[in-house]
């Protein structure tokens, strides 16, 4: 299945590009990355909701190598106002609201080997009725992981449900010894739309093991400055990640809890969650460490 997926993607980019005259040979199609991650996830506030995501990352060689096209259901915090990092495949517990996963279809451009990195993409959101968006993004790293690495990012985006927007993310990333990767994140939000600042902020401890393993965990806020309920959840969310049976099929497991709040006379009461998921990879061997179910 994962084999046959992986022909059938990029024999399919091929067959697109070569209709706008493209001769690139069939090994610069190949160069696909995407993954595709069903899960079950299970929370006191919620019950179970099962979820399905897929992202995939198509070359356009008859543009050139700084473009390429993607499809993909994904949370569109972290895809079109980028106010959060990508976290993988799913959505996570209670920091993303079911219409927050959106399958985008569209084209990116990014620039190459530079610190100062613009990038920028034009999509639409296939349901009906459709919705479009285009969106622009700035970031500026300093430093390294060993003495810290500092990432600023600036995102100006329009969508048709939610009219103009920006946001301005911090990252702070820093290896503890050769062993814990340590990030701090923190990001605000404004569109036309918003009850005033659409805030955000984690912190995140990553450890990679030998033979394709890792442990996460982090912890969270979410929050709206000018809502009825300004802090909408905040909690802990603990997973465990490894390769199993194929070095392209990872499982992870995943518990936490949180405290949501959407309505201000609802009480806050902890909430209690479990999740299961795998992810199958296609077109790349890498392991990564980075949670799908968060």
């Amino acid at each position: 299945m994962q084999h046959g997926l992986y022909w059938t993607l990029w024999r399919s980019a091929m067959r697109i590009d070569r209709i706008f005259g493209s001769e690139a040979s069939a090994s610069e199609y190949q160069d696909i990355s995407g993954s595709l991650a069903p899960a079950i996830l299970w929370d006191e506030f919620d019950g179970f909701r099962p979820k399905l995501r897929f992202r995939v990352n198509l070359p356009l060689p008859q543009l050139n190598e700084r473009f390429d096209a993607f499809i993909g259901r994904v949370n569109r915090e972290e895809y079109v106002t980028e106010r959060r990092r990508e976290s993988g495949a799913l959505a996570s517990q209670r920091g993303t609201r079911v219409e927050d996963d959106q399958t985008l279809i569209g084209i990116r451009y990014r620039e190459l080997e530079r610190d100062d990195r613009w990038s920028a993409s034009a999509g639409v959101r296939v349901r009906f009725p459709l919705d479009p968006y285009v969106k622009g993004s700035y970031r500026y790293q300093r430093g390294s992981l060993e003495t810290s690495q500092l990432t600023l990012r600036e995102t100006a985006f329009w969508q048709n449900s939610e009219d103009f927007g920006f946001t301005s993310r911090i990252d702070v990333e820093h290896l503890a010894g050769e062993d814990w990767l340590l990030r701090w994140t923190a990001s605000g939000t404004i569109s036309q739309v918003s009850e005033g600042v659409r805030g955000y902020a984690s912190f995140t401890a990553l450890r990679e093991f030998p033979r394709r393993r890792a442990a996460i965990a982090e912890l969270f806020a979410n929050n709206e400055v000018d809502a009825d309920v300004p802090v909408r959840d905040f909690g802990l969310k603990v997973a465990w990640r490894q390769s199993v049976l194929r070095d392209w099929l990872v499982l992870e497991l995943r518990t936490g809890v949180t405290w949501p709040k959407e309505e201000p006379e609802e009480p806050r009461k902890p909430s209690w969650a479990l999740g299961v998921g795998l992810e199958v990879f296609f077109g790349t061997e890498d392991f990564e460490a980075r949670p799908t179910t968060f």
